[in-house]
């Protein structure tokens, strides 16, 4: 899958960015920023339309979730107590929550449903989604940005860098699943 996603990046640069960070989030996002690291793509237009692709979903989830949520979430009855931790958690740091929803692993893309089943005002999460998809654009594009600069300075062999760069998302899957497990609980 991430070599398609990379072929895809470089054969069709900021459409695939983009439509990748629409559809793949984070994984697209990162590659693009490896892209323009090694000079396929500007870093800056990487940035851009992995927002924009990211800002673009999350409004579509959002009406989805604002029309037809009391239909959708019910659905999902093994998710129901996280759903309903979720809408409280949005009901006590509905700015925060708009803004960091995308962060959260597993939330993606049901987030923005549930946050347009909370009746959240339409206008203000354009808005704030803005703002979030802006910081995720920057955020995860850099990553791969740097994180491409750091694994081409390492002296390692190959094998040795994967076992770094694994136990290191672990360790930030870990933390980002804490983070997110604790403020549903609040």
């Amino acid at each position: 899958m991430t070599e398609e996603l990379t072929r895809w990046i470089t054969e069709y640069g900021y459409w695939a960015t983009f439509f990748g960070a629409m559809l793949e989030g984070e994984t697209a996002a990162f590659l693009s920023g490896v892209a323009a690291h090694n000079h396929l793509l500007s870093y800056p237009l990487v940035i851009f339309f992995a927002a924009l692709g990211g800002i673009f979903s999350d409004n579509l989830l959002f009406f989805v979730g604002y029309i037809a949520g009391e239909r959708i979430l019910p659905r999902f009855r093994r998710h129901s107590d996280k759903i309903a931790k979720i809408q409280q958690a949005i009901r006590q740091r509905e700015n925060f929550i708009i803004i960091a929803i995308r962060f959260a692993y597993g939330l993606r893309t049901i987030g923005p449903i549930i946050i347009g089943a909370s009746k959240v005002n339409p206008f203000k999460f354009f808005i704030l989604n803005i703002a979030g998809g802006a910081l995720w654009g920057i955020v995860i594009v850099s990553l791969g940005y740097f994180a491409s600069t750091a694994i081409l300075a390492l002296p390692f062999h190959s094998y040795l860098t994967w076992l770094i760069l694994i136990i290191l998302a672990v360790i930030l899957f870990i933390f980002f699943r804490r983070k997110m497990v604790s403020l549903t609980k609040k």
